[in-house]
């Protein structure tokens, strides 16, 4: 099996919040634009920096968020993605966790889980460095949270 490289982003509507030193950051204004803070699992590099820079710019532009009510946008979705060396999604992004959810904003995780996903592969192919040719999967997480703030 091909090695499989990983990093850990995480996907807000609203702004970014840096989790930890060295993280990307972005800005969004409202319920259909994205601000994405990521960090790498591993050692610091540069070639991850860019792949994680290029596939949260992507993925915040292409963020639809769905008509739901504040109660709805309180659910925070968490995917695992994998794409190939040249950006292509390799199957469809998978929901690995939910949290937030009440019995007030049930209903809505279906919704928002899939406004996740579209946006995802509304982005594909997503901008990959060159340094990554020939090095198989390359496997990350993406967090949706609409209600996240700076």
């Amino acid at each position: 099996m091909a090695d499989t490289r990983r990093w850990r982003g995480v996907l807000t509507a609203m702004a970014a919040t840096p989790l930890l030193a060295g993280c990307v950051s972005g800005g969004g204004t409202g319920p259909d634009t994205a601000s994405v803070t990521g960090t790498r699992i591993a050692a610091p590099d540069p070639g991850w920096r860019t792949l994680l820079d290029g596939a949260a710019s992507q993925v915040r532009r292409c963020y639809r968020g769905p008509r739901v009510g504040h109660a709805g946008r309180q659910i925070i979705t968490r995917l695992r993605v994998m794409v190939t060396p040249d950006g292509l999604i390799d199957g469809r992004p998978v929901v690995i966790a939910q949290d937030g959810i009440t019995p007030l904003n049930r209903l809505y995780a279906e919704r928002m889980a899939d406004a996740a996903i579209q946006s995802v592969l509304r982005c594909a192919p997503l901008s990959v460095p060159p340094g990554f040719a020939g090095s198989g999967p390359i496997e990350f997480d993406l967090t949706f949270a609409p209600l996240a703030s700076a």
